[in-house]
């Protein structure tokens, strides 16, 4: 009887050790430019500790410039907030955040807690693609992709700029004649390219866009203060209220994009 409840203490004991010492598949980029890939245990007092090859590593944590979950890019626009002393928090579903991080714990997936302006924020590692503490000292510029270039007359629609001011001022129920052309890159991602119909990739944009239910990158407008609406490729609008008109683009962060888009805009005003 004895041996047998030793026998099952031990394994309680192992598979408790298991719980508390459970890890999650990470690569720490350093600021040297250096890549560690391992198995992210913890944060404490020493720095991350990181089972590499199955010995445990302690890192300190002033020397580590990224945690990746994912081994997608640093974006430039990332690599911007970073360099205003803020600390980038980057989910796999695209959306971002700015909080300090504060404490890695629990199994897998680890639980990892982030001071932020509103408060702590409890994220899972496995909706998290990377965490950007610093700037690498190889950090490079990641954008380069071919977009087709704006053309014409028209407004100058930049895809860096949330709104641009039309000059142009209607009235309730015009039909504003629309030609639309030119390309925007969304982010480093080369492949991430939206027309005025709004990205290739038919993705959405992160809750934080103007219009989430529509394609990021699309062209938007709205009058005076109004809720936006949508545009995209079409070659005409009616105008929902009387102010001046406003073209945008669907994107929660739009500092990382570049590419424009060109829009000649007639005024059909009913009499």
């Amino acid at each position: 009887m004895f041996k047998r409840t030793t026998l099952a203490l031990a394994i309680a004991a192992l598979t408790f050790t298991g719980v508390m010492y459970a890890q999650e598949n990470a690569t720490l980029i350093m600021k040297s430019g250096e890549r560690m890939a391992g198995e992210l245990m913890d944060l404490g007092g020493v720095g991350f500790t990181i089972k590499v090859n199955g010995q445990e590593r302690q890192i300190p944590a002033n020397e580590v410039a990224v945690i990746d979950f994912t081994g997608n890019a640093v974006t430039d626009a990332e690599l911007a907030r970073v360099a205003e002393g803020k600390q980038v928090v980057v989910l796999k579903d695209g959306q971002t955040f700015n909080g300090q991080l504060y404490d890695i714990s629990g199994s897998r997936p680890l639980k990892i807690t982030f001071k932020t302006e509103t408060g702590d924020r409890e994220i899972s590692s496995a909706e998290i693609g990377r965490i950007v503490l610093a700037k690498p000292s190889t950090a490079v510029a990641t954008t380069g992709s071919q977009i087709a270039t704006a053309t014409g007359p028209g407004i100058v629609v930049p895809g860096n700029r949330q709104w641009t001011a039309t000059g142009i001022t209607v009235r309730k129920g015009d039909r504003l004649n629309l030609s639309i052309n030119g390309e925007i890159q969304l982010s480093s991602d080369a492949n991430d390219i939206a027309t005025a119909n709004g990205a290739k990739s038919a993705r959405n944009p992160a809750a934080g866009a103007p219009l989430p239910n529509t394609l990021a990158g699309a062209l938007i407008g709205r009058i005076g203060n109004g809720a936006p609406f949508g545009i995209g490729n079409t070659s005409f609008i009616v105008a929902p209220q009387d102010g001046q008109l406003f073209l945008g683009i669907n994107d929660d962060h739009v500092d990382d994009n570049r590419g424009e888009f060109r829009v000649e805009i007639t005024n059909s005003r009913r009499r």
